[in-house]
């Protein structure tokens, strides 16, 4: 009986901390994209509310489309273009968006979105996300679900 009553909780012990590692997921980078340096003096893109930098995140079949309107990078991205990390500790993301060519010019540049796309994460689950590109967004937090599009002025999020 005695047995019988230790190998019940050895595998009560093992089922939950199965359950638990599952529950646990690492994102990944599907793609990233970039329109390039703009030319003109005025901001190249404006999406929503008529904010000149925003932050949009929204839901799509390959992952969450983080998508940077308006960043000022180094215009090295002319040689390179963007790149783009992406971690996770638990449900807090980080997006770290970056110019491939590390040779820094003394010049700066506006790219008028830059789209990141990120898959592994859950449909139901809350997150919380820190997008650094030309400054650090965040803590954005959201539920990923089919409907999700949530856009974000700069002047709110960005410190």
């Amino acid at each position: 009986m005695h047995c019988t009553v230790k190998r019940l909780f050895l595998f009560l012990l093992s089922s939950l901390l199965l359950c638990a590692c599952a529950k646990e997921t690492t994102v990944e980078l599907v793609r990233v994209s970039d329109t390039g340096c703009s030319t003109s003096e005025v901001f190249a893109t404006k999406s929503g509310g008529g904010a000149d930098s925003q932050l949009i995140l929204e839901y799509s079949a390959q992952g969450l489309v983080i998508t940077r309107t308006n960043a000022i990078l180094n215009c090295s991205v002319r040689n390179g273009g963007v790149g783009c990390k992406v971690s996770n500790t638990g449900n807090t993301i980080e997006c770290e968006v970056f110019e491939n060519d590390r040779n820094f010019l003394r010049c700066n540049c506006r790219v008028g979105a830059i789209t990141s796309v990120i898959g592994g994460l859950q449909l139901g689950e809350e997150y919380t996300l820190y997008h650094h590109s030309d400054g650090v967004f965040g803590p954005v937090v959201f539920t990923y679900t089919k409907d999700l599009r949530l856009v974000l002025d700069a002047d709110q999020y960005m410190h």
